[in-house]
């Protein structure tokens, strides 16, 4: 086969958009330089401020005595360089024309050159790499095989100037997976593509071992924008927070979101159409922290819900049971105990007998009642059947029978001294 040498860049400058400045100037330079000179630009947010703070990877065949920027001037649309790589910066899942829509408006769309592809190879120049033994040592790799076969994915390289250029390839027309990921379109050099399709294996395997049913407690991001497009490259999509999962009710999941206008904060969203769109790529996991409020409505959720399982506990026509039989009472939960009460029916002082039963110890359980559907009639049932299980019989209702006796007693003290004061 021919060799195709590889386009590259002779210098990589990094600059960072000075926030006290006019970051549409700086934005609009950057677009300038993108649609004049041959170059690549990546987009970095600082770690401790990745909503305002931004690094740009500038490769080009400039240096910096010749860069054809506005860089470290007294003016205010000046961008600042970077001596070196910063070291708490992450890179951007978008390419640089997403920010030229976000910060100077999507009309930009209709004057922003494309960028040209690296490597523009016929596809049957494209050799099928032997993915066991050229990764072996990477991680998840036969998880990851099994996925390419189910998805008809392929691993392939070109000979270049360097050897080798490899790209994940997935097929002819489909450069983005899930909405978010990059498709690898441009090739690259096997340490870097490496390093690159581990991180893509490593979120790919993350996002198939993750049931629905583990957003209960955690904040889901949607991808979709009025400002979608794509490139010849990639697709890029506005991410924004749905809100904070409370739980399951109805077949619905119940959430909560602070950006609502006050009285629609709470709202339900359908298991089958969460999960659909989940599937699609739509709806990710927020891994972020939960914010004070957010950490109490998930509090005061489960109290609602506790007590909501309690009335349910003592109902006799939802149990269909004989309440003059020892049975579960209610459930509260301390972190990763579940404390477990019971009660019975006594006609003899006409009410309830109650007694704490035990403490169960079990993050499972614990997750298991975050999960039911309270609405679900025979999931409640085989829940507090399960919760049953862990209950001494003889020991309660001893406890039970004893508390009753004092109580019988109690009331005929109290009835004794009626009749006296009569």
């Amino acid at each position: 086969m021919r060799s195709i040498h590889s386009r590259h860049y002779v210098y990589t400058h990094w600059l960072r958009i000075d926030s006290n400045g006019d970051e549409v100037k700086q934005w609009e330079q950057l677009k300038e330089y993108w649609n004049k000179y041959d170059c690549s630009m990546t987009v970095y947010y600082y770690d401790y401020n990745p909503l305002t703070e931004k690094a740009i990877k500038l490769d080009c065949n400039q240096s910096y005595e010749d860069l054809d920027l506005d860089v470290n001037s007294m003016s205010s649309g000046s961008l600042k360089r970077v001596k070196s790589k910063p070291t708490n910066i992450t890179v951007y899942n978008k390419g640089i024309d997403y920010f030229f829509v976000r910060k100077l408006g999507p009309e930009v769309l209709e004057t922003l050159r494309k960028p040209k592809s690296t490597i523009n190879v016929p596809e049957e120049q494209l050799i099928e790499v032997d993915f066991l033994n050229e990764f072996s040592d990477m991680e998840n790799i036969e998880q990851f095989n099994k996925i390419m076969k189910d998805e008809n994915w392929k691993i392939v390289k070109i000979d270049s100037d360097r050897k080798y250029h490899y790209q994940l390839y997935f097929g002819k027309g489909k450069q983005v997976y899930n909405r978010q990921e990059y498709a690898f379109a441009d090739f690259t050099f096997k340490s870097r593509f490496k390093d690159r399709l581990q991180r893509f294996i490593n979120n790919l395997i993350k996002q198939k071992e993750l049931n629905i049913s583990n957003f209960v407690g955690r904040k889901i991001n949607m991808f979709e924008s009025e400002y979608q497009f794509s490139s010849d490259k990639n697709i890029n999509i506005d991410i924004k927070c749905i809100g904070l999962v409370l739980g399951i009710n109805n077949n619905c999941f119940d959430i909560y979101d602070s950006q609502r206008p006050l009285g629609s904060q709470f709202y339900s969203l359908d298991l089958l159409e969460f999960e659909k769109r989940m599937n699609e790529g739509i709806y990710k996991p927020n891994y972020n922290l939960l914010a004070s409020h957010e950490q109490l409505e998930l509090r005061k959720y489960e109290f609602k819900k506790t007590k909501r399982f309690t009335e349910l506990c003592g109902d006799w026509d939802y149990r269909n049971i004989d309440m003059s039989n020892v049975h579960l009472e209610s459930l509260k939960i301390q972190k990763d105990k579940l404390i477990l009460t019971c009660e019975k029916y006594s006609s003899q002082i006409d009410g309830y007998v109650s007694c704490p039963a035990c403490e169960v110890e079990s993050k499972e359980l614990v997750y298991e009642f975050r999960l039911l559907d309270l609405e679900n009639r025979e999931h409640v049932l085989n829940f507090m059947s399960k919760l049953e299980n862990y209950i001494d019989y003889k020991k309660v209702e001893k406890e039970l029978n004893n508390k009753e006796k004092e109580l019988i007693k109690n009331k005929e003290s109290l009835e004794e001294m009626e009749i006296e004061y009569e």
